[in-house]
């Protein structure tokens, strides 16, 4: 019997073995550099989905497993996974009554981040100019062009369109208000770019992913932000010195200062070797 192999986009990231996050932030800025070294500007858009585990359609993810593969056997394991759950809400001693969960995979389990990449693998073959990057619910959407106009008009706008779509047929909910944008080049084009109807707000930075990158690829924003929050924590660990073993202080700062010095840090070191060479 043949297993089960779904072929994955290439420019899938999330939940895939060699993958991380740092590869998909290494992999973005590469392909930015390129652009901007080919006296290109870098339109991208970094797309803010909504409880995107939360509304997986279920008859659609069956239709998709089908799609690819699947067999009924397992087909009908997969749909006993999925359907007749309950959830209920419960506050102090009060409990709301049961409802019956219509969407969604369980969160939690090994399978759910397999289910959901395969719900969204066919997103790619949706934009003709621009390029993806999946990492969960992060969708990061960017291509370039010499000219600003058509970059604005044509390349950016009907992929937008076209992912907006995609969305909708998909039943995800894509959220307008905390989608941006930002533009690496150096014009001064005014960019207007709109998605479901609520104008992009272009921004010099932009969070992906995690890290803070700004229109020249520098990390600066992202340090700053991370000192801040280092700063504030060493500074409560400083006020517990008197009470709390040296120890117990040790596993807190390794806990709670330390992950802030080692995300992503290999994307770091090349932003650094690229300014310095």
């Amino acid at each position: 019997m043949t297993p089960f192999l779904p072929t994955f986009s290439t420019n899938m990231s999330g939940f895939l073995k060699g993958n991380s996050c740092a590869t998909a932030l290494i992999k973005l800025t590469d392909d930015w550099r390129m652009d901007l070294d080919q006296k290109k500007e870098v339109g991208v858009v970094a797309i803010d989905l909504s409880k995107a585990f939360d509304c997986i359609c279920h008859n659609l993810l069956l239709a998709k497993l089908k799609a690819y593969g699947l067999q009924e056997p397992a087909l009908q394991l997969i749909r006993s996974y999925l359907q007749n759950h309950k959830q209920r809400v419960k506050c102090n001693d009060m409990c709301s009554s049961w409802l019956h969960l219509r969407c969604g995979v369980p969160q939690g389990s090994l399978l759910s981040p397999l289910l959901f990449n395969i719900f969204i693998n066919d997103m790619n073959e949706t934009v003709t100019s621009s390029s993806l990057r999946l990492y969960a619910d992060d969708t990061p959407q960017y291509t370039s062009d010499i000219s600003p106009v058509i970059l604005n008009q044509y390349s950016l706008k009907q992929d937008i369109e076209k992912l907006s779509n995609w969305f909708d047929r998909n039943f995800l909910h894509c959220n307008g208000d905390k989608t941006q944008a930002m533009i690496l080049g150096k014009s001064n084009y005014n960019y207007d770019l709109e998605y479901g109807g609520t104008l992009n707000d272009v921004k010099e930075h932009l969070k992906i992913l995690g890290v803070i990158l700004d229109n020249k690829l520098s990390s600066k924003e992202h340090t700053n932000e991370m000192l801040k929050k280092v700063c504030a924590k060493i500074v409560a660990l400083r006020r517990l010195k008197h009470i709390v073993p040296a120890n117990t202080l040790l596993v807190l700062y390794r806990s709670f200062v330390l992950p802030h010095f080692e995300y992503c840090n290999s994307l770091f070191i090349e932003l650094l070797i690229r300014i310095e060479t």
